[in-house]
């Protein structure tokens, strides 16, 4: 399985703070039948821009170097490729811009987008629109969590309608946050409003990088090969730049 979206480099966010808990997520998603990880760091390390605290481009590929030296010396068969967990703000927008953001696996193609937790930017469905006409194809992440697309599926329908792709958290699923998220979770899949499932994961204890039980309970919902695609094919051709459909 490729797992698209996890906080797994220490100290750059609220993911792990030492390189001992990274190797100890590695280790679970290798076990866990993960193979390919994409470190996907928040922009902003607090959440909220600050110019002196970014996670630039040259932050992110330095960290990736010496984690790979790691996971080689514990023996962890894990390759490691680099994104950016990146909100829409128009500081973002401009980083973006200046080519000191990282798409996913650097190529210009993907970009996971995130979003305030209640509220849509104004002019979302333009900024979108924008970053597809410049062949960056917006991820939308863990909509079943974001309070406006709980309460109105619609306009992430209408995302998806301008190209966005859609990522899941597995952890959603299997009841990670709470009953209703994993309602709303259920319910996006069988409207086939998901694309991809990842894990987001933050740490080894309380959000794992972990996603068999979440393609288990995606199969119920939507059938073993479509859960599959979403762990696999489809990651896959995130990951190389190429067009899912």
């Amino acid at each position: 399985m490729i797992d698209l979206h996890s906080h797994i480099l220490p100290g750059l966010d609220d993911g792990p703070s030492t390189w001992e808990d990274s190797l100890e997520m590695a280790r679970m998603a290798v076990e866990d039948g993960i193979h390919t990880m994409v470190a996907t760091p928040h922009l902003f390390p607090r959440r909220y821009f600050n110019q002196g605290e970014v996670n630039h481009k040259g932050v992110v590929l330095e960290k990736i170097r010496e984690f790979k030296e790691r996971l080689e010396a514990a023996g962890l068969d894990l390759e490691i490729l680099p994104g950016c967990d990146f909100p829409l703000s128009y500081d973002g927008l401009q980083l973006l811009e200046d080519n000191q953001i990282l798409t996913i696996n650097d190529g210009r193609r993907y970009l996971l987008l995130e979003f305030p937790d209640s509220f849509l930017p104004p002019a979302t469905e333009e900024t979108c629109f924008r970053l597809i006409s410049k062949r960056i194809v917006p991820i939308i992440t863990h909509p079943e969590r974001h309070l406006v697309f709980q309460e109105m599926p619609q306009k992430l329908r209408r995302l998806i309608d301008l190209g966005c792709l859609v990522q899941v958290t597995g952890s959603s699923l299997t009841g990670g946050f709470g009953r209703r998220v994993a309602r709303i979770a259920r319910d996006l899949l069988r409207k086939g409003y998901c694309h991809v499932l990842a894990s987001d994961a933050h740490d080894p204890r309380r959000r794992p990088p972990l996603l068999s039980q979440a393609v288990e309970l995606a199969s119920s919902q939507v059938g073993r090969g479509p859960a599959l695609d979403m762990v696999t094919l489809l990651p896959e051709k995130i990951v190389k730049g190429e067009p899912c459909y």
